[in-house]
């Protein structure tokens, strides 16, 4: 076992799609099989196994993706500390929900860059449940993330509440409409974020409370595939208000639903124990002045 087959690993396991993981590594589906396959062999576990098209992640799989995620972090911090010394600037890493990078502007950056030239800003994009981990266990000092958040444990700032809305397809029969209802949706095509995280659980009980079953075809953190679905008019697309904005295309218009009922918020959080460095420390305030 080694660093590249763990991070491989670990790429499948968010994406849940092995044509899909690879494409990010920019390495074959074929290779990449061949290294799950290799992992599996040496672990005497299975990792994934096939269903309806998909791939779906064992138990085995949860286990060792926690255990991967701390490894990879620790060969980032051998890495930086021990053989990068020479750097002069001082890493400040956040942990963040996948799609939250779009939400910072260019000209955040830029000013903090001319603010603070001696400190990297570093953001990586995680699962949820991967990034509470890393901040339970220190491993990184602050995260950009959803809730619900243990607020006896965690310092927590609100930054900002978008709306889920659906872009549909202009030939799509529910494109006429100015607004969606959840009774719309019933037995609908819909391409929708992972649905193994407490907002999906939350906006599909949602569902079940107006007797909607929506007919869900795909669920995936990559929100391009999300909108590739409605613009190719295979489904709809459930998504945030600010990524369907980013969308360029004449084939397709954007939705809001009738009601206010689905919604995401965004919390810059730290662990109530820990004393944040002076690099971190001064990224924590940017963000929040950047928000507010």
């Amino acid at each position: 076992m080694n660093q590249r087959q763990l991070q491989y690993f670990l790429r499948v396991y968010e994406k849940k799609s092995i044509s899909g993981a690879a494409e990010s590594l920019f390495i074959s589906p074929q290779g990449l099989s061949k290294t799950i396959a290799k992992l599996e062999k040496e672990l005497g576990v299975e990792l994934f196994v096939h269903e309806a098209n998909r791939i779906v992640p064992t138990s085995a799989a949860a286990s060792l993706a926690s255990h991967a995620m701390n490894i990879i972090t620790e060969y980032d911090i051998i890495e930086n500390e021990l053989f990068k010394k020479n750097v002069s600037k001082k890493p400040a890493c956040i942990s963040c929900s996948f799609d939250v990078p779009q939400m910072l502007s260019s000209n955040f950056f830029y000013d903090f860059y001319q603010k603070n030239p001696d400190i990297l800003i570093q953001i990586h994009e995680y699962p949820d449940r991967l990034i509470m981990e890393q901040l339970e266990h220190a491993i990184i000092e602050i995260a950009i993330i959803s809730g619900p958040i243990d607020h006896s444990m965690y310092e927590l700032v609100p930054l900002f509440t978008e709306p889920f809305c659906l872009v549909i397809n202009k030939a799509h029969p529910l494109a006429k409409k100015d607004f969606i209802s959840i009774s719309d949706l019933h037995e609908i095509p819909l391409a929708v974020k992972d649905m193994y995280n407490q907002i999906s659980i939350t906006q599909f009980a949602e569902f079940k409370n107006n007797n909607t079953i929506p007919d869900v075809i795909l669920e995936t953190s990559d929100s391009h595939l999300i909108h590739s679905m409605a613009e190719n008019n295979y489904a709809l697309g459930m998504t945030l208000n600010y990524l369907a904005k980013k969308i360029k295309s004449d084939n397709i218009v954007i939705r809001q639903f009738e009601k206010n009922c689905f919604t995401k918020t965004l919390y810059l959080v730290k662990h109530k124990d820990y004393i944040l460095s002076r690099e971190t420390r001064l990224v924590y305030n940017g963000l929040l002045d950047f928000f507010h």
